[in-house]
């Protein structure tokens, strides 16, 4: 059913956005109450450990709880956690260290941990830590013989970045259940918010390589393909590093990594001085049940805190970090709720403890939810396309170039993409004077961005675009019928070529929506139909109808599954292509 929206968020020469009420009775039943974030570990083994910084204490009152003994009942040693440098996939691969003994309220020297507690000779229990540890390189930097005037000059006058990251985060979303870090974000910081940031791709790969790097996902896997290595691509974090900068790189979840799923071989040498991929991995293959847990700690607030102590035992020092968050949100449109408090505090902390004085935050989203009960309907196709972005700067930094901050301001109503925000690390990474104000495909947030651009001109594919265009439904037409038979034919020769003989053949049951995107263009007209198929499934497929009849001919352009498939696809290897495939039974 059609959505009847309230008037436009944004009206642009170049790009309206429609004002949709964010709690519309259409999509309010998706929305529920969940449990706080210490409830929800609660029941899982407990953790005994205190941990400040480097040292670890017992909870001799949580010992006896849990386990039904005293600290003088156990003994408990250490492991460290490495990626196995040595293996074809170190990413993917990992080795521990000796056992190093661990006394109640001892330091830990090493950096990601396992520490195991036995009694009677018998293991009690295994948790897992991140441990902050300063690096050596940090603070002998400038005594170096290599470190000069030149450099020292720019180190003191560096702002440093922390992108902090929400998987399937739209704004309106973020909206709706982070209310209180969104608070913080606009009147204690005076964060920018971008309301027009546009999605440039389908998925994470599609939309944080061209954060990360500048270049559009299908350039970035051409050039992986052709070197076996992504340390082929121009990471803007190597413009950082060279100017003196710390790295941080933390993906929540290590086996879909950027760079390893589906079948990536990640980082031959590790990407940054803090890469915990190690600890990560160990996390989930030992508790895979346990996702979201590790002991009886929710496992993202373990790693938020990691990276706000890591954050501040080097506030003194120029750091670029990359923080991705996924567990929470990646498939649950209200796992927000229980992260609100938790990045909230994580904000504040840094504010509190002078980070924020010199370090440009990025909050923001790679997409909204795009699978779902949610993401079938008008309002959730919209959010798909609409991340959260908000950039919060030093007021140091605003106070010295006025004229960024006044695009800052009117940008905030522009059609800008993950492109632009790469464009606006690489400006920054020339400080103390602003670099240039574009790349090849982004133009920074800090420069002017014309009202009269485009989705086209901002380098986003039409299926993927926001702005509400022309639109003509073509509810019950034959060409919109005919398109529909196309697509479910092409979906059934894709799923053969990729997985041949593995998949059941889809048939068209019904058309849900279809409609004309913009008219003819260049002899072609756009489409997009939903449909559903026997056995259910529900596609989304953009396409065009080339030429003129009687001889046009159907093309596809980009397909999308909307409702869940993973307990259909367990006979098929890791691939992106899963989607269009049910596997055939007995197989």
């Amino acid at each position: 059913m059609t959505i009847h929206y309230d008037g436009y968020l944004l009206k642009t020469p170049g790009c309206s956005l429609p004002l949709y009420n964010p709690y519309h009775w259409i999509i309010r039943r998706y929305f529920a109450e969940n449990a706080t974030y210490e409830a929800l570990c609660a029941s899982r083994n407990l953790t005994v450990f205190v941990q400040d910084f480097n040292r670890f204490t017992i909870d001799s009152d949580a010992l006896r709880r849990g386990y039904n003994v005293s600290d003088r009942d156990i003994y408990c040693y250490y492991r460290e956690v490495f990626r196995d440098n040595n293996a074809s996939v170190p990413d993917t691969s990992i080795v521990f260290g000796p056992p190093v003994l661990l006394t109640n309220g001892s330091t830990v020297e090493a950096e990601y941990v396992q520490i195991s507690c036995k009694t009677n000779g018998s293991l009690l229990f295994e948790d897992y830590f991140f441990v902050p540890q300063p690096k050596k390189r940090l603070h002998e930097s400038l005594t170096g013989p290599a470190w000069n005037e030149t450099a020292l000059s720019r180190k003191t006058n560096s702002t440093s970045i922390l992108i902090l990251g929400l998987d399937s985060t739209s704004r309106m979303n973020f909206h709706r259940h982070m209310k209180r870090t969104r608070k913080f974000l606009k009147q204690d910081l005076s964060a920018f918010e971008f309301i027009a940031f546009n999605k440039v791709g389908d998925a994470s790969f599609a939309n944080l390589i061209p954060l990360l790097t500048g270049l559009a996902g299908h350039d970035a896997e051409s050039l992986i393909a052709r070197s076996q290595m992504v340390e082929v691509l121009p990471f803007v974090w190597n413009l950082y590093k060279s100017r003196g900068y710390a790295t941080a790189y933390v993906e929540e979840m290590p086996h879909y990594g950027l760079f390893t799923y589906p079948n990536f071989t990640g980082f031959a040498r590790a990407p940054a001085e803090y890469y915990p991929v190690s600890i990560l991995r160990l996390m989930d293959e030992t508790h895979f049940d346990e996702r979201y847990c590790v002991g009886s700690r929710l496992k993202t607030k373990a790693l938020v805190d990691y990276v706000g102590q890591v954050l501040k035992i080097n506030r003194h020092e120029p750091m670029f970090s990359f923080v991705w968050l996924s567990y929470l949100t990646h498939n649950h449109v209200n796992g927000l709720q229980i992260m609100d408090g938790m990045l909230e505090d994580f904000i504040r902390e840094l504010s509190e403890h002078a980070v924020l004085e010199n370090t440009a935050l990025f909050f923001i989203g790679d997409h909204g939810p795009r699978i779902g009960p949610f993401r079938i309907g008008e309002i959730g196709r919209y959010e798909d396309k609409n991340p959260v972005c908000f950039l919060a700067l030093p007021k140091r930094f605003l106070a010295e170039h006025p004229e960024a901050a006044v695009q800052l301001e009117v940008n905030q109503r522009r059609l800008v993409t993950h492109y632009d925000l790469h464009a606006t690390l690489v400006a920054l990474s020339s400080l103390p004077a602003l670099g240039k104000g574009s790349t090849n495909m982004g133009l920074s947030l800090m420069d002017r961005i014309p009202p009269e651009r485009t989705c086209a001109d901002a380098f986003v594919p039409s299926e993927f675009c926001a702005c509400f265009g022309d639109r003509v439904n073509l509810e019950g037409n034959r060409v919109a019928t005919s398109f529909a038979r196309y697509a479910v034919s092409y979906i059934n020769a894709l799923a053969e070529l990729h997985f041949p003989g593995r998949c059941i053949l889809w048939e068209l049951d019904t058309v849900q929506e279809s409609s004309v995107l913009g008219g003819r263009v260049a002899g072609k007209v756009l489409l997009r139909v939903v449909i559903t198929t026997r056995p259910t499934a529900h596609f989304e497929v953009y396409g065009e109808l080339r030429g003129e009849s009687p001889s046009q001919e159907n093309h596809v352009n980009f397909l999308h599954r909307l409702d869940w498939y993973s307990n259909e696809t367990q006979c098929l290897p890791e691939s992106r292509w899963q989607k269009i495939c049910a596997c055939r039974p007995h197989i």
